[in-house]
């Protein structure tokens, strides 16, 4: 009885060596190619937040212009006038600065207004009861 044996052939084409550079070329090309296209796509995004951030800048400086323009003593006045609020600026007498335990600070004109009409009013309490 005759047996179907299949031939066996060794035909080589490339040597292994040569097929291990190959595949490792091809690797380091798409590794690179990879790498290009993933910069490329980082770089675009880049640019498109650095356009929002001078857009937004652009707004800042803009609303930062509107506001200094509102914070004027006449727009002040005007818009205060506008809400019914009467208001002017503190005088001297009125101001009273405090030190960092709370307790105001001596030799000011408003204090000692204070404490003269303090001592004035007790003057004047004291006659009224001794009658």
């Amino acid at each position: 009885m005759r047996r179907n044996r299949k031939r066996k052939l060794y035909a080589r084409v490339l040597p292994r060596w040569a097929a291990g550079i190959i595949v490792l070329l091809v690797t380091l090309v798409l590794g690179y190619w990879f790498m290009d296209s993933k910069s490329a796509m980082l770089g675009q995004e880049i640019r498109k937040h650095e356009q929002k951030y001078a857009a937004l800048e652009d707004e800042r400086v803009r609303e930062e212009a509107r506001w200094n323009e509102k914070k004027t003593p006449e727009k002040l006045e005007q818009a205060m006038l506008q809400h019914g609020i009467a208001m002017s600026y503190p005088t001297p007498e009125q101001v009273v600065r405090m030190d960092s335990a709370g307790v105001p600070a001596s030799g000011q004109l408003s204090v000692v207004r204070f404490q003269r009409n303090r001592s004035a009013g007790e003057r004047v309490a004291v006659k009224a009861s001794q009658k």
